[in-house]
C-alpha cells in the first residue's frame, strides 16, 4: 500500500532509485513538488532531467490508490458460490451448535434475505445491499431490535464465508446495528387462518408427520397452547378424566404459573387422543410417547426440529423466523382473546400470566381457583374454519407398532455405541501399555 505520507508530501528521496549516486548530494534539496498548488521547480538542467521519471512514478501511485479505494467500495468478481449454497454449508455446521428453535430462527433469517436479494452470488453483496435489506426491514414495521438480530446472524454468515475461503470481502454486515435498539426480543406470531390450513392440509400432514409425536403435539398445541416441553414428556397418567370431563395434568413446566389442568377440546377426543392413550396402556407403556429419548434439551427436541423442517416443506412454506411451534401458544391466545375469554381463563388455560388486562377485575381472578368445567366451556370456543380435521384422523392402533420399531432401533443404536466406545477404550488402553512396555525396555547392550 502506498503511504498517504509518499502522496500529499513527497520528497526526492522517494525517488532515489532515479537518481545516479553522484546526483542525489547535488539536487536533493533543490527540487520543489507541491502538485496540489501545481508547483514543479528545478533549479538546474540535471534536475530537470529527473522530472518527467519523478512524474511518472507519482502518478502511478496515484492510480494504485485509487483503484484500492474503489475495490474497498465495489464488490469482488464473483466468487462462484451462490447464497443458498453457501447458507447450506453454514447452516449444516451450525447444526451441531445450535438449539433447534435458534437454528430454525438462523434459517429463517437468511432464506429472507434472500428472498429479498435474489439467489446471487456471495462476492455480489456489498454494504448496500445489507442496508437496503434492512430499511426493508423496517418498512415492514420490524422492531429495532428484531432488526439487529437479521444482522447478527447475517454477520455470522458473511464471517463464515470469509473464514471458509468461500469469498474474500469486506462483511457487509458489519457496523450496521440500530444504536440504542431495546435488548428485548420479538415476541413469535401466531399462525394465521391461512397459515394453519397449510400446515394441517390432511394428505401432506399424514405422510409427513407418521411418528406419534410428530402427529399429536402440534395438535395438541392448537388445542391447549401447551408448550412443546409440557407435551412431549407427558406421561400417560397425567390425561384422565374429571366429573365427566377429560383433562391433560401439567405438572410442571417453565414458570411457577405453568402447573394446571387443560380440558381437552372435543376434537381431540375425536381425533383419538384418548383411545390413544389407551392403547399404551394395554401395550404397558408410562410415557404418551415412549419412544422419545430425553437429552440436553428435554424431550421436544426432535419433535420440533421436524416441525420446523415440515414448515419449510413448499407446500407450507411459512418461513418467517417468528412463526414455530411456539406460534401455536399465541394463536390459542389470540383466538380465545377473539371469542371473548377473559384473562384469568386465559391464564389458567396456558400458564402464564398475560401482559393485557381487559379490566381492572382481572386483579381479583384467581387462575387455581377457576373449575375445570369452566376451562372446558372456554376452551370450547375453540374453533379454526378451513381445517379439515375428520381427514387428519388415522387409526392409533397403527402408531403402536411405530413406536416398537422405534424402542428397538434405539436399543440398537446404543448397543452399537457403546461397543464401540469400549473398543476405543481398549485400543488406547493396549496402545498405553504398549509404549509403557517400550519405554521400560532396556536397551541392548553393545558387543
Amino acid at each position: 500500500m502506498v503511504s498517504a505520507k509518499f502522496l500529499s508530501n513527497p520528497t526526492l528521496a522517494d525517488f532515489s532509485h532515479l537518481l545516479k549516486p553522484d546526483a542525489k548530494q547535488g539536487i536533493r534539496e533543490k527540487i520543489n513538488i507541491d502538485l496540489d498548488k501545481g508547483i514543479v521547480q528545478a533549479d538546474t538542467p540535471e534536475e530537470a532531467a529527473q522530472l518527467p521519471a519523478i512524474l511518472a512514478g507519482m502518478a502511478t501511485a496515484r492510480q494504485i490508490q485509487a483503484a484500492a479505494g474503489i475495490a474497498a467500495v465495489l464488490p469482488m468478481a464473483k466468487c462462484g458460490t451462490t447464497l443458498e449454497k453457501a447458507k447450506y454449508d453454514f447452516m449444516m455446521e451450525r447444526k451441531t451448535t445450535l438449539r433447534d428453535s435458534t437454528w430454525r430462527k438462523h434459517s429463517g433469517v437468511l432464506n429472507g434475505f434472500i428472498k429479498a436479494t435474489g439467489n446471487i452470488d456471495v462476492a455480489m453483496v456489498s454494504a448496500k445491499t445489507l442496508t437496503d435489506y434492512k430499511k426493508g426491514l423496517l418498512a415492514l414495521g420490524r422492531q429495532a431490535n428484531t432488526v439487529n438480530d437479521h444482522i447478527t446472524i447475517l454477520n455470522g454468515f458473511f464471517e463464515y464465508c470469509n473464514g471458509n475461503d468461500i469469498v474474500n470481502m469486506v462483511n457487509p454486515a458489519k457496523n450496521l446495528y440500530i444504536v440504542d435498539a431495546d435488548n428485548k426480543s420479538e415476541s413469535y406470531k401466531p399462525f394465521t387462518v391461512e397459515e394453519l390450513q397449510k400446515i394441517f392440509q390432511p394428505a401432506l400432514y399424514r405422510k409427513k408427520l407418521k411418528l406419534p409425536d410428530f402427529y399429536w403435539c402440534p395438535l395438541i398445541a392448537l388445542f391447549t397452547g401447551a408448550r412443546a416441553e409440557e407435551i412431549a414428556s407427558l406421561d400417560v397418567g397425567q390425561i384422565y378424566p374429571v366429573k365427566g370431563i377429560w383433562i391433560i395434568d401439567i405438572l410442571k413446566g417453565k414458570t411457577d404459573n405453568a402447573k394446571r389442568r387443560v380440558p381437552l377440546h372435543q376434537t381431540l377426543i375425536d381425533l383419538g387422543l384418548v383411545e390413544y392413550r389407551m392403547s399404551l396402556l394395554r401395550a404397558g407403556y408410562t410415557k404418551l410417547f415412549p419412544h422419545i429419548q430425553p437429552g440436553t434439551n428435554g424431550y421436544r427436541k426432535n419433535m420440533t426440529r421436524m416441525f420446523g423442517t415440515y414448515l419449510d416443506l413448499p407446500d407450507v412454506n411459512i418461513v418467517d423466523p417468528l412463526k414455530v411451534f411456539h406460534s401455536f401458544r399465541h394463536t390459542v391466545v389470540t383466538a380465545l382473546t377473539g371469542k371473548g375469554v377473559n384473562d384469568g381463563l386465559k391464564r389458567a388455560m396456558v400458564g402464564h400470566d398475560i401482559d393485557t388486562r381487559l379490566s381492572s377485575h382481572d386483579d381479583y381472578i384467581h387462575a387455581s381457583e377457576l373449575t375445570v368445567p369452566n376451562l372446558h366451556e372456554a376452551i370450547s370456543r375453540l374453533a379454526y374454519e378451513g381445517i379439515d380435521f375428520e381427514r387428519l384422523k388415522v387409526s392409533q392402533d397403527d402408531f403402536l407398532p411405530i413406536i416398537a420399531k422405534r424402542i428397538i432401533q434405539q436399543a440398537e443404536q446404543k448397543k452399537k455405541k457403546a461397543e464401540k466406545a469400549a473398543a476405543k477404550a481398549k485400543a488406547e488402553a493396549e496402545a498405553k501399555a504398549e509404549a509403557e512396555k517400550k519405554a521400560n525396555a532396556k536397551p541392548a547392550k553393545k558387543i
